[in-house]
């Protein structure tokens, strides 16, 4: 975990704009946002980036407006998708898997810009 932290680190120190907004995300509650929004405030106060945090939790129920609705009216330069499963694979990033966490994966990077970092 710490080479993830320190690589993370220093794909921030190197961005041309310091003022960034994460929106982090959680499907049915799974894993507690507030631990990975500690991470981004320890990142910000090292290296004083000016980042801003808004945590979303959704049901699976709400996959669909989250993706169509909410996704696309918000404000971020970066978003965290946190899954807590027990699945062997999950196929978020696969041409042919267009429903459940592939969607809105898909809203996400469409929204940041088609970057993502995955760990």
């Amino acid at each position: 975990m710490d080479a993830v932290k320190e690589e993370f680190y220093f794909r921030l120190s190197k961005m041309a704009d310091p003022s960034k907004r994460f929106c982090l995300f959680n499907c049915d509650n799974t894993y507690d946002l507030k631990i990975v929004e500690d991470f981004l405030v320890e990142v910000d106060e090292k290296y004083g980036l000016n980042i801003s945090v808004k945590r979303v939790y959704f049901g699976l129920s709400q996959m669909a407006e989250v993706c169509e609705t909410t996704i696309p009216t918000m404000q971020m330069a970066y978003a965290i998708f946190v899954v807590h499963a027990n699945e062997s694979r999950l196929s978020i990033n696969e041409e042919n898997a267009g429903i459940g966490y592939a969607k809105l994966y898909r809203a996400l990077l469409q929204k940041t810009g088609e970057l993502s970092l995955k760990c």
